[in-house]
């Protein structure tokens, strides 16, 4: 009996022992596989980098506004692609944000540059200067994501140890990336990026100041905004981060953290009236299972959930499993562009992974909408006999100096090319043209 007691013990204790050792090879072989995807994607973010400061630095030599289109393009790209990879890695949020925010600043102002010189309008000297400092930035911080790397292979050090090891010098690339006035720490720093190409008249929309009157919301109600805005039944601890002015208006930003999820979500909070008025949420994109019309769907019934009624599509983009859209505010049939939302949507489960109602928030009033003194017809004979043009729609869309105009807008189609042609609905004169290039990844407005 003691005997066989002790062969079934040797037999339970030889089996334990193979399973062991067997999940400690599966166990390392997901570790190796991890590490291996880690050190892919922090490989590719410098490469990004790198090729960053390379096209700045070509921007700053080449003459010709064809060649500076290409290169603008292709670091708004580079930034997008280099921030996403760096929000997959295994690092804290918090110690990476204003790197994230600065190549989001870069890329945003890249496209901006773009479509300035599609218009044949030549880059300012306050334009150049800026190009030059953001290019001494991204130099920098090349330099220091190829030391992190090289000090990595030479030590042995793994991608999951940058958050023990790694971290203290991001955080210095951090800190004096900082020192630059492009990168404003009390604004920037948990600023909602804005989208790749920001669609049609949305780099007017911080041009009026705002002055929110509804009353103070002290913290002790933020918690409960909170929960009503992201309605997700999931109990999130909210930290405090600051106390900032984003633009004209003062805000408080948050971090929302909760044991269902991986990473943090940021949002800001107007201290008057307690309006949302950005979120971002950090989450891993999978492979998206829905379409860009169900996900335009999702964002509109999203605002309509949240009060912001009459908000119509006039812009898309789709880029690494996710839809950015622009919804523009309608009254009595006229789109107003300037009453801007922005929403992104993860097309792997269909959630609003970032939110931005700056616009809507810095321009959103009832507009005295005048009668047209021009006619449709006489509209339609200021655009190009060449140009096979649909039926238009009114719009209110900014000027330069920050006033808004009423204006007719044609869909116009020149040989492959598409256009969006705005005659003054008062003067008859021609006010704006942007070309539409339609894309796999979506609708960019030029």
């Amino acid at each position: 009996m003691k005997k066989s007691f002790l062969i079934l013990l040797g037999v339970l204790l030889i089996g334990t022992g193979i399973w062991g050792y067997t999940q400690y090879e599966q166990n390392r072989e997901n570790k190796i596989f991890l590490e291996n995807q880690f050190n892919r994607m922090f490989h590719d973010m410098v490469v990004d980098v790198e090729n960053i400061q390379v096209n700045l630095s070509k921007v700053m030599v080449t003459g010709t506004p064809k060649q500076n289109v290409l290169l603008f393009s292709d670091i708004t790209h580079l930034c997008y692609d280099a921030q996403e990879k760096l929000s997959q890695l295994p690092i804290a949020h918090k110690n990476v944000s204003r790197t994230e925010k600065f190549l989001s600043q870069v890329g945003d102002l890249s496209a901006a540059l773009a479509r300035k010189n599609l218009e044949g309008k030549p880059l300012s000297q306050k334009e150049k200067e800026t190009l030059e400092e953001l290019h001494n930035y991204s130099n920098y911080l090349s330099k220091e994501y190829i030391t992190l790397q090289d000090n990595m292979a030479k030590q042995g050090m793994y991608i999951g140890e940058l958050r023990k090891k790694a971290n203290e010098k991001l955080k210095k690339a951090n800190k004096n990336m900082l020192s630059t006035s492009f990168i404003n720490i009390e604004e920037k720093m948990q600023k909602y990026p804005e989208l790749i190409y920001d669609g049609p008249f949305s780099e007017h929309v911080r041009k009026r100041k705002v002055n929110l009157t509804e009353r103070k919301i002290e913290k002790g109600e933020i918690e409960k905004i909170v929960e009503n805005f992201l309605d997700d039944s999931i109990k999130y601890e909210v930290n405090f981060i600051s106390e900032t002015d984003y633009g004209t208006i003062p805000v408080y930003v948050l971090e929302l953290k909760s044991k269902k999820r991986e990473k943090a979500i940021t949002m800001a909070v107007t201290k008057r009236g307690g309006h949302v008025l950005w979120l971002l949420d950090p989450k891993k994109i999978n492979e998206a299972k829905i379409s860009e019309q169900e996900g335009i769907r999702i964002a509109q019934d999203f605002l309509k959930e949240r009060g912001y009624e009459n908000m119509i599509p006039t812009y898309s983009l789709k880029y690494d499993g996710q839809l950015f859209i622009n919804f523009a505010y309608m009254q009595d049939n006229v789109i107003i562009y300037t009453d801007l939302i922005k929403v992104k949507v993860g097309l792997d489960e269909g959630k609003i992974v970032g939110f931005d109602v700056e616009g809507y928030l810095m321009n959103h009033r009832e507009r005295n909408i005048l009668k047209p003194k021009v006619t449709i017809k006489e509209a339609r004979e200021k655009v190009s006999i060449y140009a096979k043009n649909s039926k238009p729609r009114l719009a209110i869309i900014p000027t330069e100096g920050g006033e808004e105009v009423l204006c007719y807008e044609f869909k116009a189609e020149y040989k492959e090319d598409t256009f969006l042609i705005y005659i003054n609905a008062q003067t008859g004169e021609e006010q704006k043209i942007l070309q539409v290039i339609i894309k796999d990844n979506g609708v960019l407005m030029l």
